[in-house]
């Protein structure tokens, strides 16, 4: 038998291949597109004032605590955008759900209202109070800071205790630079500080650490990485697989080598 092609089939046939082509050329671009143009953005905020946790060196942002929520975002598919701002402003912007999430911040019941927190904390920070060694001072308990001037950031929570303590003479700083060279100008005789911070601020604006010493532990608290409420169940959902993600990290050892960059002796992360 004898097949003839009428004008009809020819027509046909050739807008079928070209519909494949076209496909076909669909599916090339598709496959040269960049994974991250179809990941999720989201914004997070922080004061950038907490090293080694998070801190900025030449309007960049770096530290341990930034590198492990790089990871967390590379993992499940993010477009991270970090915001460093004055810590007021900071919380005001997640609040209004201006930012998805913020770094590094103790847990509180006001902040509970507007932020979900994973079960895992991100870090976990030791707040002391601190002295010129040459001022001699010693503090026995709380009420032995009324003696004393005392300078701690604006907008920043030490505790419950510390926080209600009445009667206190505060200076309040912008910045944890400010803070260590008014201490160490005696602009205020006591500073209210995490230690690692204190430490690691010091090796970076050239100041000896060994001029310092800890005269009273406020507390030893865990710190987080906290997801916007303004997300709804998203955010639910983040703060959990941040959860996971940290035991991961905790089990595999990867938490620890991130952390020790940050204390090795000439560590070159500033």
């Amino acid at each position: 038998m004898k097949y003839t092609t009428t004008s009809e089939d020819a027509e046909y046939l050739i807008i079928s291949n070209i519909n494949v082509r076209i496909s076909i050329g669909f599916f090339i671009v598709f496959l040269l597109i960049p994974i991250s143009v179809f990941a999720e953005k989201m914004s997070f905020v922080t004061s950038g004032m907490s090293p080694p946790l998070v801190y900025k060196d030449k309007d960049k942002l770096k530290g341990m605590d930034l590198d492990v929520i790089v990871e967390f975002c590379k993992q499940n598919g993010i477009r991270h955008e970090f915001k460093a701002f004055p810590w007021k402003r900071a919380l005001m912007n997640i609040k209004e759900g201006e930012a998805d999430g913020i770094f590094t911040l103790f847990r509180t019941k006001e902040r509970e209202e507007f932020l979900y927190y994973p079960s895992v904390p991100i870090n976990t920070v030791k707040t002391v109070i601190w002295a010129r060694k040459e001022s001699g001072i010693k503090i026995r308990e709380l009420n032995d800071l009324k003696s004393h001037s005392l300078g701690v950031i604006a907008g920043y929570k030490y505790g419950s205790q510390f926080d209600n303590l009445k009667e206190l003479k505060k200076t309040f700083c912008d910045t944890k630079e400010q803070l260590i060279k008014m201490l160490n100008k005696q602009r205020f005789d006591l500073a209210a500080d995490s230690e690692a911070c204190f430490k690691f601020m010091c090796k970076k604006i050239g100041l000896e650490q060994s001029k310092f010493e800890i005269v009273y532990v406020l507390t030893q608290n865990p710190v987080y990485f906290a997801f916007s409420k303004s997300l709804g169940e998203r955010g639910a959902v983040l703060a959990e697989k941040f959860s996971q993600f940290m035991k991961l990290l905790q089990e595999n050892g990867a938490l620890e080598q991130i952390r020790n960059h940050y204390y090795q002796p000439d560590n070159q992360a500033f």
